[in-house]
């Protein structure tokens, strides 16, 4: 057998439970994320007598706790900790279990093995990871306070985080006579275990349009801190930096560059993006003739065909293809071509892990080309496509300067399409970097943390342009 690295030697200390029948792992009091300092929790053994009380606790709400339309989503989870609090009940020594109340809407996507969305391909690998480690989801959504009930059916004490999305938890924190925990509301959920799990963070400017942000206000869904965003890529000012693993990386063998025909694929679902997406605009008039012309390489599309929006002249359209269709398509070409949206896509990733180079656009008047975790501009749409992808540099990631002469551009472009790699993996989307990272979320003291940022001791306001925002959607 082969003998563990040392990075497999300390994973697998961290993945064995927290208790065994032996000694325990003695484990750092801190951890540390996205250049953030948390305290850990101290692990607290889950009694026989507490898993008797859970467990039916659990069958006495289960009707009216996980009812339709949410219940299909709830089955598998539910059976699996009614199975866990039996192990405890019988006298196995486990730890607490970690409960996560979720709202956020696209976990039903993430279900859905046909949903191409950023937000889906994010979660599925957290779900597994999820699974095998004892952590258990219950969804319940926002309408009709549906949220605020199952969090009290469940109990504060077993509902250790709540996941929702941003507009869920700003109403949240509105209403402190049916959610948020307060005088009013001794039962709510505690402001510590509100967690915003968000594509996009809070950032300075807001790029959705939704949030109004002061000009370069610093901000977060939570009025904790940022520290309560869940993201996938890792954002200044000490958002907590989840990541995500691309799941298809192994759905398709290699193609050897030799093999490839000559063609360049533009990452674009909508003909609009090629005309009117942002401030990264190519000139549609004559740039992808250009680029044929001076290349030789046929320039695909996939992008839709909107009213109004026609397909630029020297592009090859090819339509809007199924995923697998896309993949081979993808793994047969020579260079994914970037055009300003869509935004932090993980479809850069998915070129790179099929050995295919991206090339990816930004503005030199806004933003350096290889911005650095601690740089906003790499997520503005008016500044840089995507900093994360275009940070790990070349052969894997160019850039291209929109400031700039077009000549050079086409250079570039040519360059990376002539330059074969073999697949390539950010160390950090790999798998066990996602589930270490993922570890240690649960095995920060939130409590601890929330409270050394004064939740207790000092006034927890919101940003104005997110109390607007709620005032403009209203929840039933």
């Amino acid at each position: 057998m082969r003998a563990r690295t040392q990075r497999e030697n300390l994973l697998h200390l961290r993945l064995i439970a927290p208790f065994t029948r032996l000694s325990p792992v003695v484990a750092p009091l801190t951890i540390l994320n996205n250049n953030v300092t948390y305290p850990r929790r101290s692990p607290t053994a889950l009694s026989p007598e507490k898993a008797r009380e859970y467990i039916d606790r659990l069958h006495a709400i289960r009707d009216t706790a996980f009812s339709p339309p949410d219940e299909w989503m709830n089955k598998e989870s539910g059976e699996r900790l009614l199975q866990y609090l039996a192990r405890a009940e019988a006298g196995e020594l486990l730890p607490h279990p970690h409960i996560v109340l979720v709202s956020w809407h696209f976990l039903s996507a993430a279900y859905d093995p046909d949903s191409a969305c950023g937000e889906a391909i994010w979660m599925r690998p957290i779900l597994k990871l999820l699974k095998d480690h004892d952590v258990f989801l219950i969804y319940a959504g926002f309408p009709e306070k549906a949220f605020q009930k199952a969090f009290k059916l469940l109990g504060n004490d077993l509902v250790s985080h709540a996941w929702m999305d941003e507009g869920h938890l700003i109403h949240c924190f509105r209403d402190p006579q049916h959610c948020i925990q307060s005088p009013l509301n001794p039962d709510g959920i505690p402001l510590w275990k509100m967690f915003a799990f968000t594509f996009w963070g809070s950032l300075p400017v807001d790029i959705s349009g939704q949030w109004r942000p002061e000009s370069g206000t610093s901000w977060s869904f939570n009025p904790l801190g940022r520290e309560w965003n869940l993201v996938p890529y890792q954002m200044p000012e000490g958002h907590f930096y989840i990541g995500y693993h691309y799941e298809r990386c192994d759905s398709l063998q290699y193609v050897p560059f030799a093999e490839r025909p000559d063609q360049i694929v533009i990452l674009a679902k909508k003909s609009k993006y090629l005309r009117a997406n942002n401030g990264l605009l190519f000139d549609p008039s004559n740039f992808y003739t250009r680029l044929k012309n001076g290349t030789g390489y046929d320039i695909l599309t996939n992008a839709h065909e909107d009213e109004g929006y026609p397909i630029p002249d020297g592009l090859t359209s090819v339509g809007l293809l199924p995923q697998v269709e896309y993949d081979h398509q993808l793994a047969n070409t020579k260079a994914l071509l970037c055009i300003g949206k869509p935004q932090i896509s993980p479809t850069p990733y998915a070129s790179l892990c099929r050995g295919v180079p991206v090339v990816i656009p930004y503005r030199s008047g806004k933003c350096s080309p290889r911005p650095g975790p601690g740089q906003y501009c790499g997520f503005y749409e008016d500044s840089h496509q995507h900093g994360p992808v275009a940070a790990i540099g070349e052969p894997y990631a160019y850039t291209v300067d929109l400031d700039g002469p077009v000549d050079d551009i086409i250079t570039t472009i040519e360059q990376a399409a002539n330059t074969p790699i073999e697949p390539f993996e950010p160390e950090e989307m790999k798998i066990d970097a996602v589930r270490m990272r993922l570890l240690d979320y649960f095995e920060i003291d939130w409590e601890v943390y929330g409270r050394a940022k004064g939740f207790e001791t000092r006034e927890m306001v919101l940003m104005p342009g997110l109390i607007e925002w709620t005032e403009r959607n209203a929840l039933d």
